[in-house]
C-alpha cells in the first residue's frame, strides 16, 4: 500500500533530479567546446565587474550565433564556432555585447529559474523572456554604438 509519505518522498526525489538535471545541463555542451581566452574578445566590453565570473566558449551550434546561460557558479557564453571565425568584427562585437547584457540585466538567472520551475510554459513568462531579448539588444546598442538593424545577418535569428 502506498502511503502519503511515499508519494511525498517520490515527489521530492523527482524534484531533486529535475533540479540536478537543469543545473548540469548547461555543462553538457561545454564538453565539446573550446574556451575562448579574453585576448580574443573586445576588452572594452569586459570592463564591468561581473565579467570575472563569465566564461566564453566556441563550439558548433545550430539555431543561433550564441547563447548565454547561468551555470552556477559561473555565467557561460557559448558562440557558434563558424560565426565567431567568419563574422565581421562589428557583428561579433554586437553579439558579445548582447550576451553580456543578459548577465548585466540579470536575465540569465531569471531564464534558468523559468526553465527549472516549468514557468517557461506560461504565456506571460514567454512574453517576458522575449522582451529580455529586446532589452539585451538595446543594452548592446548603447554599449557598442552599433544598431542591430544594421546587421542583416541577425534578421530573424536570435543572437
Amino acid at each position: 500500500m502506498v502511503t502519503r509519505l511515499d508519494v511525498i518522498t517520490w515527489l521530492l526525489v523527482m524534484l531533486a533530479f529535475w533540479i540536478l538535471f537543469n543545473w548540469t545541463a548547461p555543462f553538457a555542451i561545454l564538453t565539446q567546446a573550446e574556451r575562448i581566452g579574453r585576448g580574443r574578445l573586445p576588452a572594452d566590453l569586459l570592463t564591468w565587474g561581473r565579467d570575472r565570473k563569465v566564461r566564453f566558449y566556441v563550439t558548433p551550434l545550430s539555431g543561433g550565433y550564441g547563447f548565454s546561460v547561468w551555470a552556477p557558479p559561473w555565467s557561460v557564453v557559448v558562440f557558434d564556432k563558424d560565426f565567431f571565425a567568419q563574422a565581421s568584427p562589428p557583428l561579433v562585437r554586437f553579439v558579445i555585447a548582447h550576451e553580456l547584457a543578459h548577465f548585466s540585466l540579470g536575465h540569465h538567472r531569471a531564464r534558468w529559474f523559468a526553465v527549472v520551475s516549468g514557468a517557461v510554459l506560461v504565456p506571460a513568462v514567454q512574453r517576458r523572456l522575449a522582451r529580455m531579448e529586446s532589452e539585451a539588444d538595446a543594452w548592446a546598442e548603447k554599449r557598442t554604438g552599433l544598431k542591430r538593424s544594421s546587421f542583416s545577418q541577425l534578421g530573424g535569428r536570435k543572437s
